[in-house]
């Protein structure tokens, strides 16, 4: 697997880590906005991201392991790929008695922080087995965690700049009670999960509560994406929980700061996967799907106003975290430490780096295909290029059609409810339901829900939007060989199920449901 590297920390020296990690969150940040590149980015502020990477590293190509929560979080903590984590490599499974987990095997970086005299905690979601963080003990909510459901709880105010203050001190409150609950001088590493940028926030809070203007998303939307109000607002909204986020973090850094404690923290800012309720974004292999806000902050330690642009994977934060406190990573793990890459004093080069990201996917929701079978795919990403393959072409990505019967009626309260999908509902998935079949829209429901080649292949740099493949043309063809062969190379090393064997592991029990009929495991 990938070389893993140490530094020698002397015990009273140890940083402490604070992770603000946002759930769905997007490469989307005031610090990615770039004059030559029109995009969302134009749309909002968000000021301590960008002070975080401007005080230390922002990565440009940084990638989840599986665009989807559960998966990727796991793949986190036990720093190796989201397939080697059985029971954890897809969302919500309950795996089936009598078979061995992969995911007891995994002891994770928090446990061997914590091993190491840590205190560790978090706030907010976890979304993979508690034990894995220290247990419910260490979750730090007394404060409450309506922070999570931000826009709903402010649009409803009387008072919304009031209501926004207070979900605020929230944050600060629950992050005070962890902090106080450390023995003195301590070192700790701290969590943050919010899951406010996770549907559904309310429509139109964007604007009313953030001041982004709908238009001014015109022409700066993905060129996937229909350019309509419906699909502008509804970004904007998105852009206005990011914005949340982000004042969030600021009020972690004023308390680090007030402690001071911020200097001799490491602060990582980042995100599980891409956008919700978008095609092509979360559940895909896209850059929409799986890239991902990364900044890192480490004064005199982590170079200052330092741009890292190739590839780097989120399965790498635990041995960065592991370097930087002089601990040893298990050999189980799959990622590479970053430090020395990004460290002040003779970094090293950017070379030096893998130079790509493997990424992945099974199942997200059994109710998304007939049988609960996940769509199966599996995806290389370089600086230069994206190489997906799609392991059953003959399944739909995103739902067998048509979407039109994911428009039910909600007995109770007479609204548009949700067919469980592999695609978030909210206004955007609603419009390309009702606008099925009509040519307006043909291209964009192709690129989004239409059955897919076997594989594909993008120039990132002249398609960012990963709309052209090359997978067939001549001229790409060693291009597309060599990543193949890496790709497999690299699955097969791993012992990915998909790939060894029959590779169909991930289609039976105890990863894919045992009653067809209904798509869910049956008691036994």
């Amino acid at each position: 697997m990938w070389l893993l590297t140490t530094s020698s920390v002397c015990a009273a020296d140890r940083p402490n880590i604070v992770f603000a990690f946002a759930d769905d969150l997007g490469k989307y940040a005031s610090a990615y906005a770039d004059p030559s590149r029109p995009s969302a980015n134009d749309a909002l502020q968000t000021p301590n991201f960008d002070r975080v990477a401007r005080e230390g590293v922002l990565f440009h190509n940084a990638l989840v392991s599986a665009p989807s929560c559960t998966p990727s979080r796991a793949a986190i903590v036990a720093c190796r790929h989201f397939f080697r984590n059985g029971s954890h490599s897809q969302l919500h499974h309950p795996w089936m008695k009598g078979f061995d987990d992969p995911w007891d095997e995994v002891k994770g970086f928090p446990l061997i922080l914590q091993d190491a005299g840590y205190h560790i905690g978090w706030s907010y979601k976890m979304h993979i087995s508690e034990d894995r963080m220290g247990g419910k003990k260490r979750n730090y909510k007394s404060a409450g965690s309506r922070f999570n459901s931000f826009s709903q709880n402010a649009m409803k105010a009387a008072d919304p700049e009031a209501e926004k203050a207070k979900l605020l001190n929230e944050v600060h409150d629950n992050f005070n009670a962890f902090l106080d609950d450390r023995k003195d001088d301590q070192p700790f590493y701290y969590w943050f999960n919010p899951t406010n940028t996770h549907r559904s926030w309310i429509q139109g809070s964007g604007q009313k509560l953030w001041g982004i203007n709908p238009d001014d998303l015109k022409g700066r939307l993905p060129t996937f994406l229909p350019d309509n109000e419906i699909v502008r607002e509804d970004f904007a909204d998105y852009l206005g929980e990011t914005m949340a986020f982000d004042a969030a973090v600021g009020v972690l850094l004023q308390e680090l700061t007030e402690r001071g404690e911020l200097d001799n923290t490491i602060v990582v800012v980042s995100g599980d996967h891409g956008v919700p309720g978008f095609p092509r974004g979360k559940c895909n292999l896209y850059d929409f799907g799986t890239q991902v806000p990364l900044a890192i902050r480490w004064p005199k330690h982590v170079a200052a106003d330092k741009s890292v642009a190739a590839p780097v994977s989120l399965i790498d934060l635990g041995p960065t975290f592991l370097d930087a406190t002089g601990l040893e990573p298990t050999d189980d793990m799959d990622g590479q430490s970053l430090l020395p890459v990004i460290r002040a004093d003779d970094p090293a080069k950017e070379s030096e780096l893998r130079g790509y990201a493997i990424v992945g996917r099974e199942n997200h929701v059994n109710e998304a295909r007939p049988g609960g079978l996940p769509y199966p795919m599996r995806a290389i990403r370089t600086r230069d290029f994206l190489y997906v393959v799609n392991f059953a072409p003959d399944r739909w990505p995103v739902a067998q059609p048509p979407l039109s019967a994911s428009l039910i009626k909600n007995v109770k309260g007479g609204k548009k409810s949700a067919r469980r999908m592999d695609m978030d509902f909210g206004p955007t998935r609603t419009f390309f339901a009702e606008y099925e079949g009509s040519q307006s829209i043909a291209t964009a429901w192709k690129l989004g829900f239409a059955l897919r080649p076997a594989e594909e292949l993008y120039a990132v740099n002249a398609d960012p939007d990963q709309v052209q493949n090359l997978a067939t043309d001549p001229q790409f063809e060693e291009t597309r060989a060599a990543l193949r062969k890496q790709l497999f190379a690299e699955l097969t090393e791993g012992n990915d199920p998909r790939v060894v064997g029959a590779g169909d592991a991930f289609d039976r029990p105890p990863y894919a449901p045992n009653d067809p009929q209904r798509g869910v495991i049956a008691k036994e």
